[in-house]
């Protein structure tokens, strides 16, 4: 509970801070989103690099910003007028204390270990082994829905 608190308390600090004290990187983890609250209202957001991260407007003032793949890259929100009311360096690290990752042979297969270990699917896994995750799960969300549809 405390890193969540300590990831709002930091995405409030860079929001209200002006564009060009952002020169520490806004840490994001992987499948993990963080709101953000501008200090003014928002009119066009840009990415540098939307492999590495999704954002999505909430609305005028509240940023969603999601991890998507490992790496960094840029964000730029501009007011009406034109004016950047908020930039920042972003990083993308790996997901929670809860995940295990094993490297064997140069290959990398991660664990979701919540009660216990299990494949879960991350970016930059062996792809015999993401594949067989994804195959588990598509099946069991097949299931879910019925397979008669």
């Amino acid at each position: 509970m405390a890193l969540k608190h300590l990831a709002a308390a930091m995405a409030f600090a860079l929001a209200a801070a002006p564009a060009a004290l952002a020169d520490t990187p806004f840490m994001v983890k992987v499948d993990q989103t963080v709101a953000v609250k501008l200090a003014s209202p928002a009119n066009s957001v840009v990415v540098g690099n939307a492999t590495v991260v999704d954002v999505t407007v909430h609305d005028a003032n509240t940023l969603l910003i999601t991890g998507k793949a490992f790496g960094s890259t840029n964000v730029m929100v501009l007011d009406r007028s034109g004016k950047a009311i908020w930039q920042t360096e972003l990083a993308v690290s790996g997901a929670s204390d809860t995940q295990l990752t094993i490297v064997r042979a140069g290959n990398t297969n991660t664990y979701s270990c919540t009660d216990k270990c299990r494949g879960t699917p991350s970016t930059g896994d062996d792809p015999a082994f993401f594949n067989n995750v994804m195959q588990t799960v598509t099946g069991k969300e097949a299931q879910a829905k019925g397979s008669g549809q």
